[in-house]
């Protein structure tokens, strides 16, 4: 017990900095308020920050000295010590690459250093999160679907993968076939800057091999609160439907 404390107390500290800012859609900073939140608990992803600082079509990007890592957090609760929060930090698409998991009191979420404004959780520290603007971070929702491709020895048939899992915010899954490469993405994305879209795009390389530039061979957007999606390429078709949490 006396180990898990000291955690606590360490991790905290690396969050010691100024109050938070935020890059709007136009490139502009502004501060955030702090705000109280009840429920820090869930998947949050940078990815659509990342994406910005990194497209390179000339109309989406924000221009920056310093880019952002790509890091995804899961914060969980934890019995270990009263009121304190898991956070859990991997790195990269799909949160390949794990990195640390921490244990930080459960107040730290609505302090000037971590807070959570609506479905945005900005962070700004030393570690992990040292940048002269706020990580930010977006709620990842998790949607359930399935990948259909035709299989052609046999006339009429079609190949199956159901009950995948993936986010809203560059979450992946690929279709498990010897030979066959198709990768479906799904992401929330700023367009133009002004505009917010969730898409589901379809690639024909690898999951490891798809990159922020890669060109999709199709794709279609919608709403971001939109709830179901699909795409029929005839060659291979996918949907995806929110998980709705109990």
């Amino acid at each position: 017990m006396k180990r898990i404390i000291i955690v606590v107390l360490v991790n905290v500290c690396l969050f010691s900095c100024n109050t938070p800012q935020s890059k709007t859609e136009t490139g502009a900073t502004h501060i955030k308020e702090a705000e109280a939140t009840s429920n820090p608990i869930g998947e949050w992803d940078n990815f659509q920050q990342v994406w910005l600082e990194n497209t390179a079509a000339d109309m989406h990007r924000v221009d920056t000295d310093k880019k952002h890592q790509h890091y995804h957090l899961k914060i969980s609760k934890t019995g270990m010590v009263p009121d304190s929060i898991s956070l859990e930090i991997t790195q990269g698409r799909n949160g390949k690459h794990f990195v640390e998991k921490i244990v930080l009191p459960k107040d730290v979420f609505s302090s000037e250093n971590i807070n959570i404004d609506g479905d945005t959780l900005f962070v700004k520290g030393m570690n992990h999160f040292e940048h002269p603007e706020p990580y930010r971070f977006i709620k990842a929702r998790m949607f359930s679907g399935w990948l259909q491709y035709p299989v052609k020895q046999f006339k009429d048939s079609t190949y199956f993968q159901r009950d995948l899992q993936l986010h809203d915010q560059g979450g992946m899954a690929e279709l498990d076939i010897e030979g066959v490469d198709y990768t479906v993405e799904l992401t929330q994305l700023v367009y133009g800057k002004k505009i917010k879209l969730m898409k589901i795009a379809i690639y024909d390389i690898p999951l490891d091999s798809v990159g922020i530039n890669s060109k999709s061979i199709s794709y279609a957007w919608t709403s971001p609160e939109a709830k179901r999606l699909g795409i029929n390429l005839r060659k291979i078709v996918s949907g995806w439907t929110l998980i709705v949490a109990d």
